[in-house]
């Protein structure tokens, strides 16, 4: 199975943390994690999940519920929301009876991205701002000092 995989070439991939990737075949969905592969046949898959962690939201739970009425965790800690966000159009394109929960996987995970950029610019614009308004402190401190 290992060889199989190894030669055909991924249609998209999702990596996240160490050792941690999903890739995504014309047939299959593949989750390597702790050194194990999960393949999944895509026609087994019914739905797919997309939570946010317990303790840190941030980090994607993945969950797929099979054809078979199992439910099963793909990955956890998935903090690549961008790649993941790029393959689900070839998921949707290679089974277009799969159902996604939310059903607006993709917005979400675009605002979620938009949402950390902004956040981002907000924490780095106070940083400068602080740090100016020190610097201009100073220059303050400095002048009042040099008239004394």
């Amino acid at each position: 199975m290992e060889d199989s995989h190894e030669l055909k070439k991924p249609i998209s991939t999702v990596r996240f943390g160490l050792g941690k990737e999903i890739r995504l075949y014309l047939d299959e969905l593949v989750v390597t994690a702790d050194g194990k592969e999960i393949p999944l046949s895509l026609a087994a898959i019914r739905r797919l999940t997309l939570m946010p962690g317990d303790p840190t939201p941030s980090k994607l739970i993945l969950m797929a519920d099979l054809d078979d009425d199992t439910n099963i965790v793909l990955a956890e800690g998935m903090t690549n929301a961008r790649d993941f966000r790029a393959m689900l159009p070839h998921l949707i394109e290679l089974c277009p009876d799969l159902q996604l929960d939310p059903p607006d996987m993709s917005d979400q995970l675009w605002q979620a991205l938009n949402n950390r950029r902004a956040w981002n610019i907000t924490c780095y614009g106070a940083i400068i701002l602080v740090l100016v308004f020190i610097y201009v402190l100073y220059l303050v401190v400095t002048f009042i000092g040099s008239h004394h």
